[in-house]
Formats: C-alpha cells, structure tokens, sequence
C-alpha cells in the first residue's frame, strides 16, 4: 500500500481507507485547526472528511495524488464551517434583537440576569475537581472522553462530579424550574 501516495486511481477498499486515515488524518486535522483555531472543531471536520469518504466508498474514485483530493475536501469543509456559523451567528443575533424587543424585555433580562448569577455562584461553590469538570463539560464543550483525558481521569469519574454538579443546580435553581 505505501505506493498509493503518489497515484491512488482506483475504487475506496477497507484496506485503502484504512491507508488513507493512518496517512492523511493528521495532516488534515493540521489544516483544518490552523484555519479555525478549535480543537474540537477541527477534529469534528477532519471526521466528516473521512466518513463522507467511508460513506461514499462505493461509488467514489480519488485519481491521482489523494492528498490533493483530501487538501481539497478539507478547505471545502472550512469554507462551509465559517458560512454555517455565520448564518448561525447571524439568526442568533435576530433573535436576541428580536428578544430586547419584546414588551416584556426588562423583566425577562432581569430574571435572565438573576438566573446567570446564581448558575455561576452555584458552579462557584462546587468542589475544585466537579468545578473543573463541569467547566470543561459545559464552557469548553468536551465530550466526558476529551474531559476524562484532559484531567486524566475515568469517564466514570466525570460522570459522577457531572451528575454531582447538575444535582446542586437542580437543588439551588428549583424556583427557576
């Protein structure tokens, strides 16, 4: 198989996308996170790369360098990455317009404002390590996996200071629920 880097004209197999993975995964995920700056964004691209690959393994057919083709796919999936968030940014943005607008906007900001205080003094008052946890959980948006690693921890034990932190909200924000 280490003959395919120079020319790879022939149908998607197992075996060759296996090759294409182990050959190629990091050198797309380093494209896609120099231009978006996001681990987790970038590795989610680099992930829809391979698997519209996997998907399309019967009737696609990479000729040529398939570094150029993979190269290709990546800045397509960036290119999309930034239209989607700026569609997205801009319907939050008319919505949130939209909310200031409503007659009832200041009581709403008011108890919206409240409720954002006592979250954070809740998420304050955990233990350092459900704190820590929780942070990465819900501010940085790992996955229990990323969060289990990154604090070399099990998943289980991330399970537990979760499960532990959102029972103290629940308990604290009982009059917001």
């Amino acid at each position: 198989m280490g003959t395919l880097h120079s020319s790879f004209n022939h149908k998607i197999t197992e075996q060759s996308f296996t090759w294409l993975f182990d050959n190629y995964w990091e050198k797309i995920y380093a494209l896609c996170y120099q231009q978006i700056r996001s681990h987790e964004d970038a590795r989610e691209l680099t992930q829809n790369i391979f698997e519209s690959i996997w998907k399309r393994r019967n009737e696609l057919q990479i000729d040529g360098n398939p570094e150029h083709y993979l190269m290709r796919s990546a800045k397509l999936q960036i290119i999309n990455f930034y239209r989607d968030t700026k569609t997205r940014e801009e319907h939050q943005a008319s919505l949130s317009s939209a909310y200031r607008d409503a007659d009832n906007s200041t009581e709403n900001e008011v108890l919206f404002n409240h409720l954002n205080q006592r979250v954070s003094s809740v998420i304050e008052s955990l233990p350092s390590q459900c704190k820590l946890v929780y942070q990465l959980s819900k501010n940085k948006h790992l996955s229990n996996k990323d969060v289990a690693a990154t604090l070399n921890i099990s998943i289980k034990t991330v399970e537990y200071h979760l499960s532990n932190a959102n029972s103290q909200l629940k308990r604290s924000l009982k009059e917001f629920i």
